[in-house]
Formats: structure tokens, C-alpha cells, sequence
């Protein structure tokens, strides 16, 4: 990133407005690939996190009611166990900042 920052003869912080994060195209490829595979719950779920601000717990990604239980526990388990997609801190779920970032992008 820094090499093309300074190819295109940018200073970074005219580039880094608002701790915004860039996403250069191969990683953008990356992540779609894997956001491809998700099924169509994980992908509720990544875009529910990328909406919020804080990390939330299991109560609240069931508020909604559209998803049972053992569902939506078996697909935390394989968004952050099997797929490495979100991050769990405790009980509480969280997206990396760069695929929140990507996400919010689609």
C-alpha cells in the first residue's frame, strides 16, 4: 500500500482521512472469495457486525427473531472458528476492522 501511496505521489495522511482503511484490489478479491462461501445466514450475520460500533453478544444478534438458536450459534462457530471471519472477545462478537470496512463497501 505504501508503494502505491507513493507512486501516485500522495501523502498518506491526504489518503488516511479519518482512520479510513484501504483496500487494495487483490485483497478486495480475497475477501470476496471468501465471503462467497458463507452461506446466506453468515452473511446476515457479517453485515448485522459490520453495522455496529461495539462488539455485541449473542442475546443481541437474536433480537431479531429470524433466526433460531442453534442456528445462529452454529454459524458463529463457523464464521470464527472454521472461517476466521469474526472475532470473538469473551462472549461478545466483533468483524476485524478491514472486513467491516469491506463490507460496509458492498
Amino acid at each position: 500500500m505504501a508503494t502505491l501511496i507513493q507512486e501516485l505521489g500522495i501523502g498518506a495522511s491526504e489518503v488516511l482521512i479519518d482512520d479510513t482503511i484501504l483496500l487494495p484490489e487483490d485483497l478486495k478479491d480475497v475477501l470476496q472469495q471468501q465471503y462467497d462461501r458463507t452461506s446466506e445466514l453468515e452473511k446476515q450475520l457479517i453485515s448485522l457486525l459490520a453495522t455496529e460500533n461495539q462488539p455485541v453478544n449473542v442475546a443481541k444478534l437474536l433480537q431479531n427473531g429470524q433466526r433460531s438458536s442453534s442456528d445462529l450459534l452454529n454459524a458463529l462457530q463457523s464464521l470464527s472458528s472454521r472461517r476466521g471471519l469474526i472475532e470473538k472477545q469473551e462472549s461478545l462478537y466483533t468483524l476485524p476492522p478491514v472486513l467491516k470496512q469491506y463490507i460496509k463497501g458492498l
